[in-house]
């Protein structure tokens, strides 16, 4: 019986966890061709998706490993498969470049991790510690999404963004596992699933108007 089986928490598990998501973090700036982009995406939302098992504590039911199977499929498997999708549809492009070049932005996405961490330390106590483990790598993860977002000019690249701006959003509702706020996390799910159509259908309209994703070209658009 699944309730007779009772889990707890491993700061082992959760610690190897949070060092791959930042390794991702730290990667996915410097990252140029897009099939890696989408393949660290897949590493990072596999990580996501087992994370609420992770860090639940209790008998373990039908309800949790759910909610953790349904995470670990649309994060690791579903958006991925579909970003692979959207990506093969487009034509051969050049590898993404950032426009403050490389170096620069991974020695932002660096800084970024080291504010969240400064920004942890200046936190009061509360009554969840996972919280305290998980928040400066959930804020250094959206800072890495915003990151791609405003130094590539691919619309595809930008997407990646968008999805790594979430991961960290979802990232600080972890700890509310055992909470009925993860059928909020449930509804977030949904809007990025829809979004990414939603950008997929965009992305392949861009590039069949102007023959290619970068969004310098809007700037030919007139009234």
């Amino acid at each position: 019986m699944l309730a007779d089986i009772v889990l707890a928490p491993s700061l082992e598990m959760i610690q190897t966890a949070l060092g791959l998501i930042v390794l991702t973090n730290l990667c996915l700036p410097a990252a140029e061709r897009r099939r890696l982009c989408i393949r660290l995406l897949a590493v990072q939302g596999f990580v996501l998706g087992l994370m609420p098992l992770a860090v639940y504590s209790g008998p373990l039911d039908w309800h949790i490993l759910g909610v953790t199977a349904v995470f670990t499929f649309v994060k690791g498997i579903l958006l991925p498969l579909l970003l692979l999708r959207t990506y093969r549809q487009l034509a051969p492009q050049p590898p993404v470049k950032p426009y403050i070049g490389n170096t620069l932005c991974v020695l932002a996405g660096l800084f970024g991790f080291v504010f969240s961490l400064w920004l942890n330390g200046r936190l009061e106590a509360v009554a969840n510690p996972l919280f305290i483990l998980i928040f400066p790598v959930a804020v250094a993860t959206i800072f890495t999404g915003l990151l791609l977002i405003v130094t590539r000019k691919g619309a595809l690249a930008q997407m990646f963004g968008y999805l790594v701006t979430e991961n960290g959003i979802y990232l600080l509702g972890v700890p509310m596992a055992q909470s009925d706020a993860v059928w909020l996390e449930m509804t977030i799910l949904l809007d990025i699933l829809a979004g990414v159509f939603v950008m997929g259908i965009a992305v392949h309209h861009i590039h069949q108007e102007f023959e290619s994703t970068d969004v310098d070209r809007f700037s030919s658009l007139r009234d």
